[in-house]
């Protein structure tokens, strides 16, 4: 069955095995981060066979699937009051920002006397979450250690994510004076600074880094090989997962719609190039399952025309090949066509062993 993400786990493995021996030879914590797989439990096998002692995602749904998993399991998103109860029940450490979740955090988990952890998360510049004031995050801590089945294990940030902010020594450095601040003013220890994604690969080696960095997140590195803006990370391996789709349809047609035009499925005045009659071929794929924009043929001589809720349609007059209907097309994908056709439904996923 097509449409068909396929994913190439021993390629992943060694990608996984060198992730872990850069960062044990940093002393960096490697958390590997599972959410493009969507719940998939051979990938969460795959970085654990590979050395990697703690599983993240943004969904408790998916790390309730991984409960059988002897490993240590992160939640990544800051959870809804309205599953702490799965949240504590389902996995180790949260990173979190809002007092009132803490709180709701401890309650689940005196409930079944759990000592849970949580890593407060620092608003370093992405504005996505996170603390940014610091008066109050000095009454966030104070607050914090009074609970009795709550454990702060440490501070983390973001970056690259929704403000596209990078990653810097500057902004690094300073999460870890805050560390020693929190420390000496609430004689505390704070083990852990989670310094965020693949993007911190950039920076791992610059001597000016303080060392209190010691934990990184990363899933992209991983399964895809990329690090700061999709750039492959030249000592891992990329291309681990393609989409493959089948042909419904190949036949010769104008390439400019004939007749008045109104506006396409998604509300847009479309504009065409009339270059005459093209032969076309339709897979079935649709915007419900990945934006065309996020894929790239691997074949040379084939082009993405559009897409509708259910169809893709593609120029194949320049293709040197045979191809017929049942024929099958292979794309190479971006992180968000992997992640929303990893969690489609009408996606088959494969995996290469």
């Amino acid at each position: 069955m097509y449409p068909k993400l396929i994913w190439n786990l021993p390629r992943i493995k060694t990608n996984c095995q060198i992730m872990v021996q850069e960062c044990t030879t940093r002393n960096l914590d490697l958390v590997g981060v599972v959410k493009l797989g969507a719940g998939q439990e051979k990938i969460v096998s795959t970085l654990i066979e590979s050395g990697i002692k703690t599983i993240a995602d943004s969904r408790i749904l998916n790390l309730q699937q991984f409960v059988h998993f002897t490993v240590r399991k992160m939640l990544l998103r800051l959870p809804m009051l309205s599953e702490v109860t799965m949240v504590v029940n389902n996995s180790d450490c949260v990173l979190v920002s809002e007092l009132a979740t803490i709180k709701a955090l401890n309650q689940a988990a005196q409930i079944i006397n759990k000592k849970f952890e949580i890593i407060l998360i620092i608003e370093t510049g992405d504005i996505r979450e996170g603390l940014w004031d610091e008066a109050l995050i000095f009454q966030t801590v104070k607050a914090v250690l009074s609970l009795s089945h709550i454990k702060l294990t440490g501070l983390g940030t973001n970056f690259a994510c929704f403000g596209a902010t990078v990653p810097t020594v500057k902004k690094l450095n300073q999460l870890a004076n805050l560390k020693q601040q929190l420390e000496q003013h609430f004689n505390i220890m704070l083990p852990i600074i989670s310094c965020g994604n693949s993007s911190h690969i950039k920076i791992w080696d610059n001597p000016q880094l303080d060392r209190a960095i010691n934990q990184i997140r990363s899933g992209t590195s991983l399964l895809m090989g990329l690090g700061l803006n999709d750039e492959p990370i030249p000592f891992l391996q990329q291309d681990n997962l393609w989409l493959e789709a089948e042909i419904i349809e190949l036949q010769t047609k104008p390439s400019a719609s004939i007749g008045a035009r109104g506006l396409d499925a998604f509300g847009r005045v479309k504009e065409f190039d009339d270059v005459g009659n093209r032969v076309k071929a339709i897979i079935a794929l649709g915007r419900q399952d990945c934006p065309f924009e996020e894929l790239t043929p691997f074949e040379k001589g084939i082009t993405i025309l559009g897409q509708s809720s259910d169809h893709t349609i593609l120029d194949v007059a320049d293709y040197q090949e045979q191809l017929a209907v049942g024929s099958i097309i292979k794309f190479k994908t971006t992180y968000l066509a992997n992640l929303m056709l990893g969690t489609s439904c009408y996606v088959q996923k494969e995996f290469l062993e």
